[in-house]
């Protein structure tokens, strides 16, 4: 029975593997999605591609986009705040790049949802929906296909030979135990490519996974030779035609090309940042300047955990010395490198974390997880700039006025990608289930 989307048809198969083809298959066949196309009912796309930094952990609104002067200490916090482009909103004081810049992004400081758990919110916010009984052993791969997964389906690569959704470093969470990025019911096709660990230093090299680009032995004559002699022996296999032309992509050598890091000016990777945070960021704009529709960007200084932003101990040390500063640089200097190349208008960048912290401080200088209001941030793509959108109570700890549903925000990513929420795929039964049943479009932003 087919997973696939119900208004496409599921390109050549991937129903099984020998020995010989699993690996190399699986590889391909996250580079073999169709270039995009215009579809029949589908929204007008003003983005071709998202880039969406995920924050994994819980960032602070307090120490960053909506932080309350007025507030009591132990609500208010440590730091001071910053003025911004914009007349009357404030940011925290350490982040004094992203304040002279929010004439190039928008900020919703009433997003909300249901669940303070780790496991359901990072389903929640990637896949836009819940998963019962959600956990770390028995229901830690996602059902639903994560938003990266549903972009590829649809919109497909815009260049050939380049992924259709890429993770930044890897697809995971909370340390390689959830797997909730990956493509679900969609199956293995639209699966995303992890770009594996990134350099911590703007001047050390970045090696792509040695799947995605040619063994250097070999040429272009001799793997053909190959395919050729097993096509002989298994002319029936019906991964040889997902080999054989994922052979030809990478011949062609397009995706080591989007993820040739080298191939950028030392000085801009400076500027990025001498931090991993840096290095992913500058990545996922070249990824988006070739031609791959969506990336997820797991956003962090520890690439392999991921978890910097949950800040139950030691909350304000972290954010002003490890982690507001190199966030700070690398997303404002994403979105000044984006416009200068013209790109801003076209790529939509997204800062999303699965929930906010607790207004009250804990006995540890800490912050734990809140899911009653928190701050997203939206930019390019078609989104209007300098708006902030809703607003918390004075304590930071409810929506004080239009209330935001954190499925309005991924509907509004979709939206701007032009793909209908009403677009349907089939679970594992066979049933149609909408991409999202609920959300829709944040208005004040298109």
């Amino acid at each position: 029975m087919s997973n696939a989307l119900t208004t496409r048809s599921e390109p050549p198969g991937v129903l099984t593997r020998r020995r010989l083809l699993g690996q190399a298959a699986a590889s391909f066949g996250a580079l073999l999605l169709p270039t995009a196309t215009a579809r029949a009912g589908s929204a007008v796309p003003k983005a071709k591609a998202a880039i969406v930094l995920f924050l994994q952990g819980g960032l602070s609104h307090f120490e960053t986009f909506d932080p309350k002067p007025d507030a009591p200490a132990e609500v208010r916090g440590e730091f001071g705040t910053i003025a911004t482009t914009v007349p009357g909103v404030q940011f925290s004081e350490h982040l004094p790049r992203l304040a002279q810049r929010l004439n190039r992004f928008s900020v919703v400081r009433s997003v909300y949802h249901p669940t303070p758990d780790h496991i359901q919110a990072i389903h929640i916010t990637l896949c836009g929906c819940e998963l019962p009984g959600a956990n770390i052993d028995s229901k830690n791969r996602n059902l639903s296909p994560a938003m990266g997964s549903v972009v590829a389906k649809l919109r497909g690569a815009h260049e050939a030979g380049v992924p259709g959704y890429v993770t930044i470093p890897h697809r995971d969470q909370l340390g390689h135990r959830l797997h909730y990025g990956g493509a679900g019911a969609l199956g293995a096709s639209f699966a995303p490519i992890d770009s594996g660990l990134l350099p911590t230093r703007a001047d050390a090299p970045y090696d792509i996974p040695t799947s995605y680009r040619m063994n250097p032995a070999l040429t272009a004559e001799r793997l053909r030779d190959r395919v050729e002699l097993l096509e002989r022996f298994e002319p029936r296999e019906p991964t040889n035609a997902l080999f054989r032309d994922g052979v030809k992509l990478l011949a062609r050598g397009a995706v080591a090309k989007a993820f040739d890091l080298g191939a950028e000016p030392l000085v801009l990777r400076r500027r990025y940042g001498d931090h991993g945070m840096g290095q992913e960021a500058i990545l996922a704009r070249r990824l988006a300047e070739s031609g791959v529709p969506f990336t997820l960007v797991n956003f962090a200084l520890d690439q392999i955990k991921g978890q910097d932003w949950d800040t139950h101990e030691d909350n304000f040390r972290l954010m002003k010395t490890d982690l507001l500063p190199p966030m700070d640089r690398a997303v404002s200097t994403l979105l000044d490198d984006l416009h200068d190349r013209g790109l801003l208008d076209t790529t939509l960048v997204a800062i999303l974390s699965e929930f906010g912290r607790t207004p009250k401080i804990n006995a540890k200088s800490g912050r734990d997880h809140w899911p009653n209001v928190f701050s997203v941030v939206l930019a390019g793509g078609g989104i209007k700039p300098g708006i902030v959108v809703g607003s918390s109570a004075s304590g930071g700890d409810v929506p004080k006025d239009r209330p935001i549903h954190i499925y309005d925000v991924l509907a509004t990513i979709y939206h701007q990608l032009g793909i209908p929420l009403n677009e349907t795929y089939r679970d594992s039964g066979g049933r149609p289930v909408p991409i999202m049943s609920e959300g829709k479009p944040i208005a004040e932003l298109l």
